[in-house]
C-alpha cells in the first residue's frame, strides 16, 4: 500500500460544440450499418523509463508516447439498437469492487454516429475485460431516448453508491436555453428511475459533468462552464458543486451546493471536457483534461492529466499524455483525442484509460490503454512547456513541488 503524504472536422461541433448540427437534422435519424475499425499501429517506439541509462537521450514527449501506446488498442462497442452502428463517444467506467450484478465494470456512453447530436443518448455495457464490453442481458441501448426537437443529451458520468447499492448516473441534457445536469439511478442496470433535475446553468455553462463519491457519501462534481459559444471558446473555466446526501438518501435525491470556481488553469490551453477520480493511495484527485490550443476549437483536443489535493486547486501536468501529432494518432488517422474515463488499480499501480476519439473518415472511436501510473507520473514531472507539441502556444508554466512530495 502506498504511504506517501498527502485533450479540421467541424460537423461534430453540434452536441459537443452545443449547437445544432450542421451535417445532420435533429429529427430521428436513419439506421447506418457498422464498419470495420481500423487497425491499430504497430508503434514500437523508444525504451520505456527505466530500460537503461540510454532512455536519458530519449525525448521526454517521446518517451510518454512509447508508455501510452504500449497496450493501446480498439474497444469493441456493440451497435446500439437505435444508430445500430458501433460509434461512440463520452466513455465513463465505474467499478465496484467485488462486482456488481454479475460484472466488475459498467460502461456509460453515448452513441455518436456520423456526429449527430440525435443518436447521443446515454447507454451502458458491462465488461467482462478492459476491451470486451456488451450489453446487459434485458437492456436495449440507449436506455435514455433522445429528448426529440433542437433538445440532445450528452456527457454522461456515473458513480457507485455503496450505501443504496445503486448504480447512479448523470447526464446533460441540452435545450434552447440550458444545461439541465439530470440524474438517475439502478438497482440492476435494467430498470432506471425517471431522471431528475439535479441543477441548471444556462447555456453551455455545465459542460462534461464529472462526478467523485467520496467514502464518506460526500459527492463532489466538476464542470466546464464555456458559456455559448461552446466548444468555440477560447476561454473556459471550471466549477465545482458537492452534495452530501444523508445515510440512506438516495444521491438523485441530494441537493447540490451553489457552484464554486476552482482553480485549474492551462495556460495557452482551453480545456472543453474533463473526467476525475479520486486516487486514495495518493491522497488527491486526478483529472483527464480534453483540451485545444487557444485559437483552435474541439475538432482538435489533446489529453491532458492533472492532479489536486483538495478538488479545488489544481495542477496540469507540462505536457499530453495523448495527442494528436503521436505516430500512433498519425497511423490511426485520429484528428481529436476526445473524452475518455479513468480507472486506477493501487495493487498494481495500473492507470487503465478509455479515451474516445474522431478519425478522418468521421467516425469516432473508444480505445483502452494501461500504464504504471508512478512511471507515467515520473516523467510527466520531468517534463518542461518545452517538451509538448505545441511549445510556441503555451505560456511557461511548472508543476508545482506538492505533486511531487506525494509521488510513492
Amino acid at each position: 500500500m502506498r504511504t506517501a503524504p498527502a485533450w479540421v472536422l467541424l460537423v461534430f461541433l453540434a452536441a459537443c460544440g452545443d449547437q445544432v448540427s450542421p451535417t445532420a437534422t435533429p429529427h430521428a435519424p436513419r439506421a447506418a450499418a457498422a464498419t470495420a475499425r481500423a487497425p491499430l499501429p504497430n508503434d514500437h517506439g523508444p525504451m520505456l523509463p527505466g530500460d537503461s541509462a540510454a532512455t536519458e537521450a530519449v525525448p521526454v514527449l517521446s518517451r510518454v508516447a512509447a508508455l501510452m501506446v504500449a497496450s493501446l488498442t480498439n474497444v469493441a462497442i456493440p451497435p446500439d439498437g437505435y444508430s445500430h452502428a458501433p460509434d461512440a463517444v463520452h466513455p465513463d467506467v465505474a467499478c465496484a469492487p467485488g462486482g456488481w450484478n454479475g460484472a466488475r465494470c459498467w460502461l456509460a456512453y453515448t452513441p455518436y454516429l456520423q456526429s449527430n447530436a440525435a443518436w447521443e443518448n446515454p447507454s451502458f455495457l458491462v465488461g467482462a475485460s478492459d476491451t470486451g464490453w456488451a450489453i446487459p442481458a434485458g437492456v436495449s441501448n440507449p436506455v435514455v431516448p433522445w429528448p426529440g426537437g433542437r433538445d440532445y443529451n450528452s456527457d454522461p458520468d456515473q458513480v457507485f453508491d455503496p450505501a443504496t447499492g445503486r448504480l447512479v448516473t448523470f447526464y446533460r441534457k441540452v435545450d434552447d436555453a440550458y444545461n439541465n445536469i439530470l440524474v438517475t439511478s439502478s438497482a440492476d442496470g435494467r430498470r432506471w428511475r425517471d431522471p431528475q433535475l439535479a441543477f441548471q446553468e444556462p447555456n453551455h455553462d455545465a459542460v462534461s459533468p464529472a462526478v467523485v463519491l467520496d467514502p464518506g457519501r460526500r459527492a463532489r462534481m466538476w464542470y466546464v462552464r464555456s458559456g455559448t459559444d461552446g466548444c468555440r471558446a477560447q476561454r473556459t473555466r471550471v466549477s465545482m458543486r458537492t452534495a452530501e446526501p444523508g445515510p440512506h438518501q438516495p444521491l438523485e435525491d441530494a441537493t447540490w451546493s451553489d457552484a464554486m470556481d476552482v482553480r485549474l488553469s492551462q495556460p495557452g490551453f482551453v480545456v472543453w471536457h474533463m473526467d476525475v477520480i479520486a486516487l486514495p493511495e495518493w491522497q488527491s484527485y486526478l483529472a483527464l483534461l480534453v483540451s485545444h490550443a487557444v485559437g483552435n476549437d474541439c475538432a482538435s483536443d489533446d489529453l491532458w492529466l492533472a492532479m489536486s489535493v483538495d478538488g479545488a486547486r489544481w495542477q496540469v501536468f507540462p505536457v499530453p499524455v495523448l495527442w494528436r501529432l503521436m505516430p500512433a494518432a498519425k497511423q490511426l488517422r485520429i484528428l481529436s483525442w476526445y473524452r475518455g474515463t479513468m480507472r486506477y488499480d493501487a495493487a498494481t499501480d495500473s492507470l487503465h484509460l478509455w479515451p474516445s476519439a474522431l478519425t478522418a473518415d468521421n467516425r469516432w472511436f473508444v480505445y483502452h490503454t494501461a500504464v504504471k501510473f508512478t512511471d507515467l507520473v515520473r516523467l510527466l514531472l520531468a517534463a518542461t512547456p518545452a517538451d509538448q507539441p505545441h511549445a510556441d502556444l503555451v505560456v511557461a508554466s511548472r508543476v508545482s513541488a506538492a505533486i511531487r512530495r506525494r509521488m510513492p
